[in-house]
């Protein structure tokens, strides 16, 4: 079991760290696909999917009310963040954003803290599930952020060509 639960916390951490590297695209101000800006979430919630699982504490009334309103938030946050698009190309770019690099890059801690605490250093849980309600919130967030631009967001945004992987020039 110990080497199961090790598997485990070192899988979400390296899944974490995929996720936080697919963020790139937010920071850099670059066009992206619509599948580029899906993989993110996607792997959030695959990482909080492992941190709940293997948590210790089962407590799904926290992780379900974290759940709901790390996506209402997300699903808000959504609502200001400055898309333009290709509509040819099918590529969307925001405006420098953080946020969803900052929920990717706390999800990664989380995982790393629950790695550490459990794996390598031993140290036995207090089981309040805060970490899986955590990671769960996160991923939540970057989920309700991702169904916002894709689906609202971007079908207003203004036309702009772009070039996949590049920053447009803006006139």
């Amino acid at each position: 079991m110990k080497v199961e639960l090790f598997l485990c916390h070192l899988a979400a951490v390296l899944i974490a760290a995929l996720a936080l590297r697919s963020m790139r695209y937010e920071f850099t101000e670059k066009a992206a696909t619509r599948l580029e800006w899906a993989l993110p979430p996607v792997l959030a919630v695959v990482v909080a999917a492992v941190l709940l699982i293997v948590s210790p504490g089962k407590r799904t009334e926290l992780w379900t009310v974290a759940i709901y309103a790390g996506f209402a938030i997300g699903l808000g946050v959504g609502l200001i963040l400055k898309v333009e698009q290709d509509f040819a190309r099918k590529l969307v770019r925001v405006h420098r954003t953080w946020d969803g690099t900052i929920a990717a890059a706390l999800l990664l801690l989380a995982a790393l803290a629950r790695f550490v605490s459990s794996d390598l250093m031993g140290r036995q849980s207090a089981k309040y599930g805060v970490l899986g309600g955590a990671a769960g919130f996160l991923a939540a967030y970057l989920c309700g952020r991702v169904i916002t631009l894709r689906y609202y967001k971007a079908r207003q945004a203004r036309h702009l060509d772009m070039v996949r992987g590049e920053k447009p020039k803006t006139e």
